[in-house]
């Protein structure tokens, strides 16, 4: 297989969401989106409490308000789009693909997991956020984003109907586990393992992303 993006027909292909993780920007995307707008629109925008929108208001840092704001996002472009989320984007993009399956027309998860069921990782996890959100500089209250309030998406997982890809970076050992979970959970669905690359695949091996993007009818 090349590596180089295919190219597609004008219009062929549904357009492309793109959710950026914990601690980054809509950037993140910066080298995948040339490979990715040849073929189909590309939308993406920051996250709240990130980037242009580090001033957000607290009620807008937690799961729930991001999954409502991706939903009124993804409802606006008026035709189930292809879903494609970073890390805590991939987590997001799991519940709305639960929550609003209507929107959601595939489903892609890079270096991204469902989540914890166990309260105690749950409560592991969120003070992980809350390091790195210390580490980056950046308000308490944005850790919120990326807390996991309750097991809702590892709860309901099963629900999820629409095709399913998952790209991981070979090197990226902690998400691991969690790709093999879900690859159980999802016997049909894709994973594409990126030789060489961490946890930033969309960054360092944009070529090879794009590839397993696009290289599928429908895409994804």
């Amino acid at each position: 297989m090349s590596d180089a993006a295919p190219e597609s027909p004008a219009g062929s292909v549904p357009p492309i969401v793109l959710v950026h993780g914990f601690a980054d920007t809509a950037a993140t995307w910066d080298p995948l989106v040339p490979l990715l707008d040849r073929a189909t629109e590309v939308h993406r925008w920051d996250l709240p409490g990130h980037g242009s929108r580090i001033d957000a208001d607290e009620e807008q840092l937690s799961r729930d308000a991001a999954v409502a704001e991706l939903a009124r996002r993804g409802a606006a472009l008026g035709a189930p789009v292809q879903l494609v989320g970073h890390s805590l984007g991939g987590y997001l993009a799991l519940a709305l693909a639960i929550r609003h399956p209507d929107l959601v027309r595939s489903l892609c998860l890079i270096s991204s997991g469902p989540g914890f069921r166990d309260a105690e990782a749950r409560a592991k996890w969120n003070r992980y956020m809350d390091r790195i959100a210390e580490r980056a500089g950046m308000a308490p209250s944005t850790a919120g984003l990326g807390h996991q309030p309750d097991s809702y998406v590892m709860d309901h997982l099963r629900e999820i109907s629409c095709p399913l890809l998952q790209v991981l970076g070979a090197e990226d050992t902690r998400y691991a586990a969690g790709a093999a979970y879900l690859r159980r959970v999802f016997p049909d669905s894709r994973l594409v393992t990126i030789p060489g690359a961490g946890h930033h695949p969309q960054v360092t091996h944009p070529a090879l992303v794009a590839v397993a993007l696009l290289d599928r009818e429908p895409c994804l």
